[in-house]
Order: structure tokens, then C-alpha cells, then sequence
């Protein structure tokens, strides 16, 4: 094993697809070398029957193919590639690994919400080595929804839930049109969907509350082009949606600003983020530092430098 190993991590999400190479550090720890993100949107092509389209199919491998030409100095040990929530259901699945790691060039592990979930708990707390703060973490993805309270990096209750921006845009706005009726259902439907589980967090508690996904990042690039400080507070949501819906279609969503690449699904994840901060009593959100593909790097470093037994 050399002292600056290369090792990657992939993340397989239902709206982007990551990639993050690293090489190890002499001092310990890793260094990013490169970042990747690429909007496939594969839970757009869930149908009926969770069977996955044709045409989403096709956007995941192109982007594998492009993310196989960038692994090609990498040993195939030191890249861990896992599929999350769209994989997870998917009727077609066993079809779709099989293209896809045909493209990729390497095996995918489709993982639980439980797995995840723990993932990015890892990945959104490593500021946080040491520490016994009690932490909060929201993760909005494609096609599911994490939640996990811990202590520093140790995560001691977690849940994944069956509601993501890109499913919740295709029930609740598939004509991209944006009113209040659909808004408040969409807000009303994720709710319903948190309520049993709400009870367990606040047991617990937390005193820091951290989101981990594009859905934040969204609003933070919206708070920055006003000059705002960067927390998510719940009274200033309640603003956006209402911007949102006088706006009334996404394609009109820009006018915010709303960079072109986030507006596709932005109004799913905002009623989601709505949801949680309102069941769960939350008043203000801050960026994590990092998510599941953080999460999978601390986990591949632990692999590459891990002492050989030969």
C-alpha cells in the first residue's frame, strides 16, 4: 500500500448520481482530488408497477460510462459503488445492476435505508469526531427520506421514509403547475407519513439540526443571492412557498433565482423540508458538511489503510 492510495466512493441516488476520488494523506485522513454530480433523475422513471423506464435507464448509463472513464488509475478494491432508494424498490432491478455494472466496470451494493441512513450520519457529523453533542440530521433524497439523531458521530435512533423531492414533484406537481392546493397536500401527505415516528427524535433530542442534501443546498444558494445569512429558518420557508406558488410553474421557478439545474424538483423537496421542520418542531437548519458519499469515503479509507494480513 502506498502512502497517497487513490480510492473512490459512489453514490447511485434517485435524482443525482456522485462520484468523489480521494487519495490518502501521509498524515492521515484523505484529501478530495475530484467531485462529480450528475442529474440522472432515475426515480422519474418509476411507473405503476416500479418498474424503471427505458429512458432513465439510459440517462444512468451514460453517466456510469462517463464515471468509468474517470476510475480508470483506480484499483477496483478501493472503489465502493452503492445504489439507495429508486435501486431499492426498483421490479426491474436485477436487470438494471447488471447494465449498470456492465457500464461502470465494477459490482454496486444495493443498500438498506438503514445503511444509508447511517452513512450519512457519518458523512454529515465527522466535524464532529469526539464530540457528544446531540445532532440531528435530515437527508432529502430522490426517492426516500433520512432522519437520524446521535451523539456526535455515533447515531442512536434513525428512520428512512418512503418520500423523496423527485416522487413527491411527480405525485403532487407532474403538470408543473405549483398552487397552493398542491402544495399544503404535499406538505399534508409527508406529514401523515412522519407522524408515527416523531415521538423516538424528540425523546432523544438535539441541540444542532444539519441538512445533508440538494434540497438545502437549493435553498442556501437562494439565501445567498439575498445576502442572507446561511441557516434555513422555518419562518423564512413559509416565505419561499409562497413565492413558489405566485410563481405558479416550475419552469417560471428561476425568477427566484433558482439556478435551472435545481428547479425540476425543488418544490417536492421544499413541502418535504416543510413537513419535518413542522412535525418535528424544528426552528433552524444548517448545511452538513458532507452526506452518504462523505460517509462512504471515511468507510473506503478505513478499508485502503487498513494493516495487510500477508
Amino acid at each position: 500500500m502506498t502512502q497517497e492510495a487513490r480510492f473512490a466512493a459512489i453514490d447511485l441516488g434517485s435524482n443525482s448520481f456522485h462520484l468523489i476520488i480521494a487519495a490518502t494523506k501521509r498524515a492521515g485522513g484523505y484529501r478530495i482530488i475530484s467531485r462529480y454530480r450528475h442529474k440522472v433523475r432515475l426515480a422519474a422513471g418509476l411507473d405503476q408497477q416500479l418498474w424503471v423506464n427505458d429512458a432513465a435507464i439510459g440517462r444512468g448509463l451514460q453517466c456510469l460510462s462517463m464515471f468509468r472513464n474517470m476510475l480508470a488509475d483506480i484499483p477496483l478494491g478501493h472503489i465502493r459503488c452503492v445504489a439507495t432508494a429508486t435501486l431499492r424498490k426498483a421490479s426491474n432491478q436485477q436487470q438494471m445492476i447488471a447494465q449498470f455494472e456492465e457500464a461502470l466496470g465494477c459490482p454496486i451494493e444495493v443498500i438498506s435505508g438503514h445503511t444509508e441512513a447511517k452513512l450519512i450520519y457519518q458523512g454529515a457529523t465527522s466535524a464532529y469526531a469526539g464530540s457528544s453533542k446531540p445532532l440531528l440530521v435530515l437527508d432529502i433524497g430522490g426517492a426516500s427520506t433520512e432522519v437520524i439523531v446521535g451523539h456526535g458521530t455515533e447515531p442512536l435512533h434513525l428512520e428512512s421514509f418512503d418520500l423523496g423531492c423527485v416522487v413527491w414533484q411527480q405525485r403532487f406537481f407532474h403538470n408543473q403547475t405549483i398552487s397552493a392546493t398542491a402544495c399544503n397536500d404535499a406538505i399534508a401527505s409527508a406529514r401523515a407519513l412522519l407522524a408515527d415516528h416523531v415521538g423516538r427524535f424528540k425523546e432523544l433530542g438535539w441541540e444542532h439540526v444539519s441538512g445533508a442534501s440538494g434540497t438545502f443546498r437549493a435553498l442556501l444558494d437562494l439565501r445567498q443571492s439575498r445576502q442572507l445569512t446561511p441557516v434555513i429558518d422555518a419562518t423564512w420557508l413559509q416565505q419561499v412557498l409562497a413565492e413558489v406558488i405566485a410563481v405558479g410553474h416550475v419552469q417560471r421557478l428561476h425568477e427566484l433565482p433558482l439556478r435551472r439545474d435545481r428547479t425540476a424538483v425543488f418544490v417536492g423537496g421544499l413541502c418535504i423540508l416543510i413537513a419535518l421542520l413542522e412535525e418535528l418542531g424544528i426552528h433552524r437548519v444548517h448545511l452538513a458538511a458532507g452526506a452518504l458519499r462523505e460517509g462512504l469515503l471515511l468507510q473506503q479509507l478505513a478499508a485502503v489503510t487498513a494493516p495487510s494480513n500477508n
